[in-house]
Order: C-alpha cells, then structure tokens, then sequence
C-alpha cells in the first residue's frame, strides 16, 4: 500500500502583519485573498466591514457633484452625467486616482465632514481637507492612526458589530482553507484542507481578540486577520495546541483560505 506522506511545503509566505501581541510574522498571499474574497459573501457575516464601499454607494453619498469633484481633484476632466450613469451600471471607475479620492471623500462624509474629522483626529480643517483632495497623500503618523480607528469604529458600527453601548459583539468562526503546522524545521507540512470549527476550541475568541479581528476586517488589513487566525488556532484550537509560541518558525499557518464565516453574538 502506498504510503500518502504529507508534502513539504519550501516556499515561504510572502506578507508581513502584525498579530495580537505586536509579533510580527509572514502570511500567505492566497490566505489574505481568501479574506478579501469571503467580505463578498452576503452570508458569510463580513458583509459591510470593510473601507471600500461599491461604486453605487459612492454616487449615493457623494452625489455626481462629488464624484465630479473627485474627478478634479485627481487632475481629470470632470464625468458627464452619462459617464456617472455609466460607471454606476458597471460598479467600476475606471480610474484608479479618481476611485481613491471618491473614497476618502465618502468616508469623511460618513464621519461628519471635514470639521467632525479635524476635531476626531486633533489635525486643521486644512489639512484634513488636503488628505481628502489627495494633496496629501497621508496624514501625520499620530493622525493617520486616529483616522484609521475612527473610520473603523463607524465601519464596525454600521456592520452591526458593535452593541448599543459600543462594546463588541463575540465572533464565532468557521474557517475553510490548506493548513500546515511548523514545529521550528526548514519546512512545513501541508494537511490539506480543512474546515476549523472556532466555537469548538478550547478557548473561544474573546471580545478583545474580536475587537481586533473586526477592527483589521474594517480597515481591509487582511493580513493581520490571517495571523490574528493563526494565531488563535496555535494557542487555543484542540487539535493543534502542544505550540508554547506563535511565530513563522512555530505553529499552525494557513497556505490558503477558501472561505471564512463569522456570527457575531
């Protein structure tokens, strides 16, 4: 009888992210794309949490008048009305300066405006009005990290993950993916796919755990929600404790991840 080994696996992930207690570890690209594809699941609860919202929406908010403006602040020819119609059917711009700009114009929108943002983020009128034309590419670093978690506590609220007094709902997870576990060799062991049931580890997601894990959903670092997984399948899943530590070297990884579902509780 022909023995079925498990296959090495030698090449290693490509992403970097940063987990639950700041470790930095690598992640693969086809497990990060399965996040970002499973946010396109109605059903899969990661509708909704996420910073890029469909073209739609965005003529919604914004009206022709502020994809227009957009348009200018991209350094284009602002859209006719055919044009607008016409990106809205096909859910697309075809600009990539243009759909960025829209973006960040809607989501200060939905913060309350340029002023509700400049008093959010501790920043002038001025400059978060130049963050929002696109003549700044960034804000300040203590800013940007302001703005980042004001956008993904209203992402989060909107998504019905936050309860009324703005404490997190639990996530309960379901994973589907190629896993393999490292035990600190040159080369991991591919155990082919398989589903992870997280409502059965020994220690389910905390509400700190899910605040993080809706927090990086919300700012599309899809990254850091593959090692945030990982992280909790090393230390707390039954079939793959035994780890005393989390790193690209130890533990369980995902090669790729087919599907992710959430309930929130």
């Amino acid at each position: 009888m022909a023995l079925h080994l498990p296959k090495p696996r030698t090449t290693k992930p490509a992403q970097q992210a940063v987990g639950l207690d700041g470790l930095k570890v690598s992640v693969a690209n086809a497990a990060t794309s399965g996040v970002e594809k499973s946010k396109q699941v109605k059903s899969g609860g990661l509708a909704g949490l996420t910073s890029k919202v469909s073209v739609k929406q965005l003529r919604q908010e914004l009206g022709n008048e502020g994809l227009r403006q957009a348009a200018i602040d991209a350094g284009r020819i602002p859209p006719s009305a055919r044009t607008l119609r016409r990106w809205a059917q096909q859910g697309r711009i075809p600009h990539a300066d243009v759909l960025e700009r829209a973006q960040r114009r809607a989501a200060i929108e939905r913060l309350g405006g340029v002023d509700a943002v400049a008093a959010k983020i501790g920043r002038s009128r001025s400059a978060v009005s130049r963050y929002r034309s696109g003549e700044t590419n960034e804000l300040r670093a203590d800013a940007s990290k302001k703005l980042k978690t004001v956008k993904a506590q209203d992402i989060m609220k909107r998504a019905g993950v936050l309860r009324p007094d703005g404490t997190p709902k639990r996530a309960v997870i379901r994973v589907k993916g190629g896993v393999m576990v490292r035990n600190g060799a040159d080369e991991g062991y591919d155990y082919r796919v398989r589903t992870l049931d997280f409502a059965n580890s020994d220690t389910p997601f905390s509400n700190d755990e899910s605040r993080e894990l809706a927090a990086a959903l919300a700012n599309d670092d899809h990254a850091r929600v593959v090692a945030l997984l990982e992280r909790h399948a090393t230390l707390d899943y039954p079939e793959n404790k035994g780890f005393d530590k989390y790193s690209d070297q130890f533990g369980f990884h995902f090669d790729h991840i087919d599907s992710v579902h959430i309930d929130w509780i």
